[in-house]
């Protein structure tokens, strides 16, 4: 059911039209040629604004390439294998070679593979053989 007018309703409907009447009369649109010339420099910006990012981020770029090639005065040394230390994991036993040896100390041991024809070090460890019972080692508690 629809609601009842009253006369003030009617007014203020007469008001707003007149008001939207006067207002559509002065109301005059922008040309579209103001329009797409808008439209231009807004494209204008963006290209530009595009390519001074690009500039920034290739200088940038090759700024940071020339400091890491200005670095490379100092020679590199030759890799030096690891020095073997003793391993809480495997177990104290006659059949492992001596660990505080150097590799270049250590000649082969009988029964065991003989080091690559190159004449480098291996860095290999022998194999555990799956006789020998390992024990884990724990660390003393402070009570």
């Amino acid at each position: 059911m629809p609601e009842p007018h009253s006369p003030a309703d009617d007014g203020l409907a007469v008001a707003l039209k007149r008001a939207a009447a006067s207002g559509g009369r002065l109301a005059s649109p922008v040309p579209a040629g103001q329009v797409s010339a808008r439209g231009a420099r807004r494209r204008r910006r963006t290209y530009a604004a595009g390519a001074a990012l690009v500039v920034c981020l290739v200088s940038g770029g090759a700024a940071v390439a020339a400091l890491q090639l200005g670095r490379g005065g100092e020679p590199v040394g030759p890799a030096v294998p690891p020095s073997p230390t003793k391993s809480a994991s495997l177990p104290e036993s006659s059949s492992f070679p001596d660990r505080s040896s150097s590799f270049a100390d250590r000649s082969p041991s009988p029964g065991r593979d003989s080091p690559p024809p190159t004449g480098t070090p291996s860095t290999s460890l022998p194999p555990l053989d799956s006789a020998t019972p390992t024990t884990p080692t724990t660390a003393p508690s402070g009570d």
